[in-house]
């Protein structure tokens, strides 16, 4: 009996084993099955999710060229402008009061424009510059809108300087003058290459898209017309060089 019972006690291990080896065996199929399916998607999915998040270039960019002379542009910017701070740190220490004081705004990304990285530039502009900013929003989406586009925002590259940040600009860009209207909050620089658009899980990315940056040259040329603004078309720093003249 006792024997029968030390049998039977191995047969069910041995059963127990088999069955053991025979789960792992199958998970190990089921793990390897799913590496190679998944290693078969990877590869394509990853080239669309790129091809989504870096949009390929659309037309040649040809856009219009103004040639309001940086005299014109200083003498709106003196006038309606700030004065000039010497450095960052005095920006810095001053700035919130003349934010109360409504003579600078904080210039933000929002539904029809994005500021890029900035190097030598600070993110504020008076406050009837932040209007013309929103309008020009509204007419270079209206004109998108007209023309079938998708709903792009342009880029703004350089806003408010000091001296201390005009300086060290000059001196890795030779066109950089040292008298800009960029000093007094009423002058901002857009890019005219590329544009933003919303892509894959609400990431946005940068592409040229030739005709949209003609519609955005012209939305900027007829409220030059009106005599909102004037405008130099940079043609080394590829962008726009816009002083609110009221």
């Amino acid at each position: 009996m006792k024997m029968t019972t030390t049998k039977l006690q191995h047969s069910v291990k041995g059963r127990r084993k088999r069955k053991l080896k025979k789960t792992v065996k199958i998970k190990g199929i089921i793990f390897l099955s799913a590496i190679v399916v998944l290693t078969v998607l990877y590869f394509p999915a990853k080239k669309k999710i790129y091809g989504i998040l870096h949009p390929p270039s659309i037309g040649t960019v040809k856009v219009d060229w103004y040639k309001d002379l940086n005299a014109v542009h200083l003498k709106y910017a003196e006038r309606n402008g700030i004065e000039p701070f010497k450095t960052n740190e005095a920006l810095k220490n001053d700035v919130a009061k003349l934010i109360d004081d409504n003579k600078l705004v904080e210039i933000k990304n929002n539904r029809y424009y994005m500021v890029r990285h900035l190097t030598h530039s600070h993110a504020y502009l008076t406050p009837n510059v932040k209007d013309f900013l929103d309008d020009l929003g509204k007419l270079f989406r209206k004109k998108l809108d007209e023309h079938d586009k998708p709903d792009y925002y342009f880029q703004i590259s350089s806003l408010l300087r000091t001296q201390e940040s005009q300086k060290s600009l000059s001196r890795n860009n030779g066109n950089a003058s040292p008298n800009t209207a960029h000093l007094y909050g009423t002058t901002f620089d857009i890019p005219y290459t590329t544009v933003t658009k919303k892509t894959l899980f609400w990431k946005k990315a940068e592409l040229t898209d030739g005709e949209a940056s003609k519609l955005l040259s012209e939305a900027i040329g007829e409220l030059r017309k009106e005599g909102r603004c004037v405008v130099v078309t940079e043609r080394n720093e590829r962008c726009f060089h816009i002083t609110v003249t009221n």
